[in-house]
C-alpha cells in the first residue's frame, strides 16, 4: 500500500515547525484527540493511566503518539512512507521516543509485524488513503485479526455525511461562507480540498476524490484572480496531490458491520469538518464478531 504523501504535503500542513504543530481539520484538533482518549480509556473500564495498554498508530500523527504516551502506554507507529517518518519521528518528547517503536512497513503486514495483537490500534484519516473498497475489506480484515478480542480500534473517517448537501459546498458558495465570516480559515481551507471542487475531482464510480484536479483549479483561480493570494495560502495548507477514497457514510457503515465491528460515531460540535470527517470507534466483542453493528451514538461531546 504505497503512499502518496510527499515532503510538499507534509510540509503544506505543517502550522508551526517550532513548536511541531500542524493546522487543524488536516489533523485532529485539541476536542479530536480528547475523544479518541476518552474512548480508549472507555474501552479499558475500571483503569486510569497509566493504562499499560498497548496501542498500534497508523501514521506517525503527533498527537495519536502523544495521547498514547500520555495515557501510559507501549506505543509502536507504522507508516510505510519513510518521508513521513523521518518528519515527524522527533515530534514526541525526548523521553517518550526511548520508549517508542516506530516500524517501516505496509499496514496489510501488521498482523506479521506486530508478532501478536494490540489492545488498541488508531490512526487518523487511515482509510482514505485506501483506494478501493475491496482494499477497505482487506485492511478491516487485517486489523481486526490484528487487536484483541474486546480491543479498540479509532480512527478518523472522510466521509459523505447522510443528508449532505454537495451543492451547498461548492467552492462558490465556501468562498461567500468565509469572505462573510461564515468559515474560519481552517473550516474554508479544509473544505475547499474536500467538498470545493467534488463535481470537477470526484469520480462516483470509484469513489475516488483526485487532489491534483482540486489544487491545479484552485492555481488556475488565482491566476486568474477568483482567489486572493491569502485566500489561497489557507488552502495550500491543506495540499495534497494524490487521491483519496471518499464514500457515503452508510457504504462506510456496512462495511464496518460486515467486518464483524461494532462501532460508534463520535459527535463533536462547533467544527464544520466534524460532520464530515467523524472519529468512529470500533469494537470486536466475543458476542459481537459475527454480526457487527451500530452502537448507540453518543451525545454532545461525550463518546
Amino acid at each position: 500500500m504505497a503512499s502518496q504523501w510527499d515532503l510538499k504535503a507534509l510540509r503544506a500542513r505543517t502550522k508551526d515547525p517550532g513548536k511541531r504543530t500542524l493546522h487543524e481539520a488536516g489533523s485532529p484538533d485539541p476536542e479530536e484527540i480528547d475523544l479518541y482518549g476518552r474512548f480508549l480509556l472507555e474501552a479499558f473500564p475500571g483503569r486510569n493511566p497509566p493504562l499499560n495498554k498497548r496501542v498500534v498508530v497508523l501514521g506517525m500523527t503527533p498527537g495519536l503518539r502523544l495521547l498514547a504516551h500520555r495515557l501510559g502506554c507501549e506505543v509502536v507507529c507504522v507508516d510505510n512512507n519513510p518521508a513521513a517518518i523521518e518528519f515527524f519521528r522527533d515530534w514526541s518528547p525526548p523521553e517518550s521516543r526511548q520508549t517508542e517503536r516506530v516500524v517501516q512497513a505496509d499496514w496489510m503486514d501488521l498482523t506479521r509485524v506486530l508478532g501478536g495483537p494490540a489492545d488498541a490500534i488508531v490512526g487518523d484519516g487511515v482509510f482514505g488513503n485506501v483506494l478501493s473498497v475491496e482494499h477497505h475489506q482487506a485492511l478491516l480484515r487485517v486489523l481486526k485479526d490484528s487487536v484483541l478480542e474486546n480491543g479498540v480500534l479509532i480512527f478518523r473517517k472522510i466521509l459523505i455525511p447522510r443528508s449532505f448537501s454537495v451543492h451547498e459546498n461548492e467552492a462558490e458558495r465556501l468562498l461567500e461562507k468565509f469572505r462573510t465570516g461564515g468559515l474560519t480559515e481552517a473550516e474554508f481551507g479544509f473544505a475547499m480540498r474536500i467538498w470545493g471542487s467534488f463535481h470537477h475531482a470526484y469520480d462516483p464510480k470509484t469513489l475516488l476524490l483526485d487532489n491534483g484536479l482540486v489544487f491545479e483549479r484552485y492555481e488556475k483561480w488565482l491566476d486568474e484572480g477568483v482567489l486572493s493570494h491569502d485566500e489561497h495560502r489557507v488552502i495550500e495548507r491543506y495540499y495534497f496531490g494524490g487521491l483519496n477514497l471518499v464514500p457515503a457514510q452508510d457504504l462506510w457503515e456496512s462495511l464496518l458491520a460486515e467486518a464483524g465491528f461494532r462501532f460508534r460515531c463520535g459527535s463533536l460540535k462547533g467544527k464544520s469538518w466534524y460532520r464530515y470527517y467523524p472519529v468512529y470507534c470500533c469494537r470486536v466483542g466475543q458476542d459481537d464478531r459475527a454480526s457487527g453493528g451500530a452502537e448507540e451514538p453518543s451525545k454532545g461531546h461525550a463518546p
